[in-house]
């Protein structure tokens, strides 16, 4: 089951978080700390279309390697049984 969530709008302008954390009441230094916890959290727990694109190359070779011992396995089974038979 996938945790993700579309996060709102001004996740992604640090500014406008801390604008908002201060009208809500929070001191200066409460919210630029508050700041500081959500950039490094998002930072750390984005995935990018790089990373993305990374996997799937990583995947495919697996899946690659998968198939070509697969293919390997019932080559070598049916040439064995040629040489029995």
């Amino acid at each position: 089951m996938s945790t993700f969530t579309t996060m709102p709008k001004y996740f992604d302008n640090p500014i406008k978080i801390l604008h908002h954390l201060k009208a809500a009441g929070f001191t200066e230094k409460q919210a630029e700390a508050q700041v500081e916890v959500f950039t490094d959290y998002i930072d750390h727990n984005l995935v990018t279309k790089k990373d993305l694109a990374n996997s799937l190359k990583e995947l495919e070779l697996r899946l690659t390697i998968k198939t070509a011992a697969i293919v390997g396995s019932i080559v070598g089974f049916f040439s064995l049984i040629e040489k029995i038979f």
